[in-house]
């Protein structure tokens, strides 16, 4: 200590600045170890004082290990591509209530343990909502992952093969939020039938499912196989979820057909003031027992939260 007080000024300052760096690398704030002497100077030129200073250095310190911690949580979803619920061309689907969409962007579905369901054909952007709700939860600091239906059914039945499959539920209890994409577009053998069964039972109550499907409720046996266990399966999902139902002509086939024709894609035509849609009845009622309506009455857009007549 005596050799530093007789060092030059450079010297001393050296010195200090090595063994400010070593205590903030023990401490692991690498965010302050860089800009520190920035900082110093800053508040130094502002007469901000220590306290000052010292709440210039946390607040940097905070804003860079968010920013780290949010882009582990993106790569650690594995999405496969962005896709942000405010790029959503909503013109496309003129039924769906955009203020019903973006509140799941807020996550308090996620902190219920509540799930979101998105039902409809293809060409209208399930994907595209089920990724940005996704996106959304991470902004929120929950762990989301995403798989396809297909996928996520493969590596169950591998570990069951390997003898680790509770080992793996455990892992994926994890995560806050498992977006399971194309319910729906190739049937399950039996075992993956029953492995995703016991995925989605594990989860329910105890951490959110986001799902889209191709097929309305009253169709899942023809994937899922065993009418009884897809009965049990669907009792689970749609207790306590918010289900989205979404009815129209691909937006991207129309885009495919304007962009041909050399036009840019147009909003499609939204019913005249008094009137009702152009391809749907409205109004027509989901529950748990039925699922979404059939038959001669269609459905355009509608969204209902499942919280009755479903047990556990």
């Amino acid at each position: 200590m005596s050799a530093l007080r007789s060092a030059t000024p450079a010297r001393r300052a050296d010195a200090q600045a090595a063994i400010i760096g070593a205590y903030l690398k023990q401490l692991r704030l690498p965010a302050i170890a860089r800009e520190y002497q920035t900082l110093a100077r800053d508040a130094e030129r502002q007469d901000a004082g220590y306290l000052g200073y010292l709440q210039a250095l946390l607040e940097h310190e905070i804003v860079e290990r968010e920013e780290r911690q949010l882009h582990r949580r993106l790569v650690q979803a594995r999405f496969p591509y962005e896709k942000r619920l405010e790029d959503f061309d909503f013109s496309a689907v003129p039924s769906l209530q955009k203020e019903r969409v973006l509140e799941l962007a807020h996550g308090a579905f996620v902190a219920a343990h509540e799930n979101v369901l998105f039902l409809g054909p293809s060409g209208l952007g399930k994907t595209h909502l089920l990724l940005g709700v996704g996106r959304a939860a991470c902004l929120h600091g929950y762990r989301v992952l995403f798989r396809t239906a297909a996928t996520l059914a493969s590596e169950l039945e591998l570990a069951q093969q390997e003898l680790r499959l509770p080992k793996l539920l455990a892992q994926l209890r994890r995560f806050d939020l498992i977006l399971v994409d194309e319910v729906g577009y190739l049937p399950f053998s039996r075992l993956a039938a029953e492995l995703l069964f016991q995925f989605f039972s594990d989860r329910h109550e105890r951490a959110s499912v986001g799902i889209t499907s191709n097929l309305d409720f009253a169709h899942w046996t023809e994937v899922f196989g065993h009418e009884r266990m897809t009965a049990a399966l669907l009792d689970r999902l749609v207790y306590r979820s918010t289900i989205l139902l979404l009815e129209g002509e691909s937006y991207r086939f129309r885009q495919s057909l304007q962009r041909q024709a050399g036009r840019t894609p147009q909003p499609a035509r939204r019913a005249e003031k008094g009137g009702a849609p152009d391809s749907a009845q409205e109004g027509c009622a989901m529950t748990a027992d039925t699922g979404p309506c059939n038959g001669d009455q269609q459905v355009s857009v509608t969204i209902a939260t499942a919280e009755e007549g479903a047990g556990t």
